[in-house]
C-alpha cells in the first residue's frame, strides 16, 4: 500500500472466549489442509495481504471476510462479481455455523466452528471495565445527518449494493468494514489504497469510541454511540443519550446538533436515506448524491 502500512493494526486475535474458528479446504491445489481463521476479520482474496490467497481472475482481490464478533461467526461477500455460494446458494451476508460449505469459483471450504468451554477457564471478555453501548451511528458531518446500521457486518464503498454507499472515486467499491467485537464498534479497511482515516490517521482494524472521526475519501462521520440500559444504569443515568457524556442527547428518532429530526426507526418515514433490498431481508444505507451535492455546495462558498 503506502509507507504507513507498517504502522497500520491488523485485526486482533480474537479471544479464548470466542469461537474457534477454522476453513477446511475441501477442493483446490491444498485440499485437506486447515486454515486458523484466529483473528476477529479473516478476508479471502486474490491478493496480496489477505489470510486466504486464491489465485484465480473469477476471485475478486478482497472476496469475503469471515468475521469473529466474539459470539458468532458472519460470511460477507464483498459484493463481487463471481460471487460466493454457501451451502449451494449465492449469499451475501450470513451467520455461519458448523459444517457450513463456502464455495468460491472452483475452491470450496467447510467451515468447522468450536465453541469455547463454559467451565470458567481463559479470558471470558476483552472489554469488562465499562458496559458496551447498544448501538453506534455515523453523523454525516457536512449534513448532520444520523446513519445507523441494521446489520452486524457493514460493508462501506462505492459499488451499488453496499450498506453504506458514497460516491466517490476515492472511495474503493468495498472500501470498509464497520462491525462489532464483543459489542464494541470497530472499522476495518480492505487493504485500500486510499485507506481509512480515524482521527485523521490511516488505519488498518481500529476500535471506535465515541466522537470520533471517520473519514473515507472525502466524506466524514463522527461516530456516535448510543448506550444500553445496563450502561445508563451502571452511572445511574435513566436518560438517554450517547456515551462520554455528550451534551445533546441522541434517541432512536431524534436528530443531532439542530438538523432535521431523522427517524431511523422504522426505515419508511426516511426513504430518502435508507433502502430497503428486499431480497437480502436487510436495510442498506446511501449516502448518495444528495450529500454528495451538498459537500460540492459547501466548498464552492
Amino acid at each position: 500500500m503506502n509507507e504507513s502500512e507498517s504502522i497500520i493494526s491488523p485485526p486482533p486475535a480474537v479471544a479464548d472466549s470466542a469461537p474457534n474458528v477454522t476453513l477446511l479446504v475441501k477442493k483446490g491445489q491444498t485440499e485437506g489442509v486447515r486454515i486458523p481463521c484466529r483473528r476477529v476479520v479473516t478476508l479471502i482474496g486474490s491478493r496480496s495481504g489477505v489470510r486466504v490467497n486464491l489465485q484465480h481472475e473469477k476471485v475478486a482481490p478482497v472476496h469475503l471476510a469471515i468475521v469473529n464478533d466474539g459470539t458468532k461467526v458472519f460470511a460477507v461477500d464483498m459484493l463481487s462479481p463471481a460471487g460466493t455460494l454457501l451451502n449451494g446458494l449465492r449469499m451475501q451476508h450470513e451467520q455461519l455455523n458448523d459444517g457450513d460449505r463456502i464455495e468460491i469459483h472452483h475452491f470450496e471450504f467447510m467451515v468447522e466452528i468450536r465453541q469455547p468451554p463454559r467451565n470458567g477457564h481463559g479470558d471470558v471478555h476483552p472489554f469488562d471495565l465499562e458496559p458496551a453501548p447498544q448501538a453506534v451511528a455515523l453523523e454525516h458531518m457536512s449534513s448532520g445527518r444520523v446513519l445507523q446500521p441494521n446489520r452486524e457486518v457493514c460493508v462501506i464503498g462505492r459499488r451499488n449494493g453496499c450498506d453504506v454507499v458514497i460516491n466517490d472515486n476515492q472511495v474503493s467499491r468495498a472500501h470498509a468494514l464497520l462491525l462489532s467485537y464483543f459489542e464494541r464498534p470497530a472499522v476495518m479497511d480492505l487493504l485500500t489504497a486510499g485507506g481509512t482515516l480515524v482521527n485523521g490517521k490511516p488505519v488498518g482494524f481500529h476500535m471506535l469510541a465515541d466522537e470520533d472521526v471517520l473519514t473515507l475519501g472525502e466524506a466524514e462521520f463522527r461516530v456516535r454511540l448510543v448506550e444500553s440500559r445496563v450502561a445508563r444504569a451502571a452511572r445511574n443515568d435513566p436518560s438517554p443519550g450517547v456515551h462520554a457524556g455528550r451534551s445533546d442527547p441522541l434517541d432512536m428518532n431524534v436528530g443531532v446538533r439542530g438538523a432535521p429530526p431523522i427517524a431511523l426507526r422504522p426505515v419508511d418515514k426516511a426513504p430518502d436515506l435508507i433502502d430497503i433490498q428486499s431480497t437480502e431481508q436487510s436495510q442498506r444505507w446511501r449516502v448518495a448524491e444528495d450529500l454528495d451535492k451538498l459537500e460540492k455546495a459547501g466548498r464552492k462558498k
